[in-house]
């Protein structure tokens, strides 16, 4: 191959060209080179290469020249440098050697790369973000877990009290009782129990983080746990003049589950639709059933739900920004349990809502086999 090919070869890439003889002396420049670094040939030829690097980067290339002259780094090697109004470039260094294996010099190639700088430096800064958000979300969630741990404990002292006496009353040792009297302690001791368990699930998810508990399950009358839930929020229910009618099976309608968890299951919808209910409103509930499956129906004459709030109900600690009755805000997690319930029962929630208008929970869960 001929100097004029080789030439016009050098003269055609994209790629800025210069070649250092063995006293660091600039001897070849292409055009490309000259472009990128906004200098003319005639300015640079014999030139120390030096010259064409700002004073603070000229020991580190002094280092690179020297270490491939000496054979210590093989190869080439790349540096990037901000050279020109603002812009970087990665300069590959590779020496190059004579026939009889003698030192000639180094040739430079310069390949603009500020657009892949700047991808660097933006990945860069949104992995520390995202680093700064996950040392934040590790900080909420021990926050979390110490506000877990100690309203648990704060909740359980008194309600062991409240137990106690309830117990002493229910066996009349200050005193007879009338049955609907009898009626009402009992719902209050039973919801206790209840209450003293979440409290105990509490502690165990402060302490240990998500619970993989074992559940066993066994054949429970949804006509029975419909029928507690509806008694444990009839007092709520008849302090906003909320009318709760019910629509249930004669007999037993048995599913496969887990009791107490049912009644958490229906006591939240239950509760739900009285919070986002209006006062003097009216709740609905219904229980059918085909060969597989068992339906319930909660349906409220309530507020409703937004369209865009839909798809997050169900999401933990969502909270409709609509104020509830009585301003009774919880910690948005009522309807994630109800989700997380339904799933362990293999079965199915739905939500039909409309501002203003109310809203209906469906819930379908396979029946016992052979029930």
């Amino acid at each position: 191959m001929n100097l004029s090919i080789l030439h016009e070869i050098f003269a055609s890439m994209e790629q800025g060209v210069v070649f250092i003889d063995d006293q660091n002396r600039i001897s070849y420049f292409n055009p490309a080179a000259e472009r990128l670094r906004n200098t003319p040939l005639n300015e640079m030829l014999g030139q120390s290469i030096l010259h064409c690097h700002p004073k603070k980067a000229h020991p580190k290339v002094l280092k690179i020249i020297e270490d491939l002259r000496s054979g210590k780094i093989k190869g080439h090697h790349r540096m990037n440098l901000q050279l020109v109004k603002g812009k970087f470039y990665d300069n590959t260094y590779s020496a190059v050697w004579g026939p009889g294996n003698e030192y000639l010099g180094v040739i430079v190639v310069t390949q603009e790369v500020t657009e892949r700088k700047k991808a660097e430096d933006e990945l860069k800064e949104a992995l520390i973000k995202l680093q700064l958000a996950n040392e934040e979300l590790l900080r909420s969630d021990r926050m979390k877990d110490d506000f877990l741990s100690n309203v648990s404990h704060e909740l359980k002292t008194p309600m062991i009290s409240v137990m106690g006496y309830i117990g002493m009353i229910l066996k009349e040792k200050v005193g007879s009782l009338t049955e609907q009297q009898k009626r009402f302690l009992e719902i209050s001791y039973k919801n206790l129990h209840k209450l003293g368990k979440n409290i105990d699930n509490l502690l165990d998810l402060a302490e240990i983080g998500i619970r993989k508990e074992v559940y066993t399950f066994e054949p429970v009358d949804l006509v029975k746990v419909i029928q507690f839930s509806c008694s444990t929020v009839e007092p709520l229910a008849k302090e906003y003049q909320i009318e709760l009618e019910t629509q249930l099976p004669a007999g037993p309608l048995a599913i496969d589950g887990v009791a107490d968890k049912l009644d958490q299951l229906f006591d939240n919808l239950l509760t739900n639709a009285i919070k986002y209910n209006r006062r003097g409103g009216k709740i609905a509930v219904t229980l059918a059933e085909n060969d597989r499956f068992a339906f319930a129906r909660i349906m409220d004459t309530g507020i409703g739900i937004s369209h865009q709030s839909l798809n997050e109900v169900f999401t933990r600690f969502f909270q409709e920004e609509t104020k509830p009755l009585g301003d009774s805000r919880g910690l948005g997690i009522g309807l994630s349990l109800v989700q997380e319930i339904v799933k362990l029962h293999r079965g199915e929630v739905k939500i039909e809502s409309e501002q203003g208008k109310g809203t209906v929970f469906s819930v379908m869960l396979p029946k016992c086999p052979n029930k």
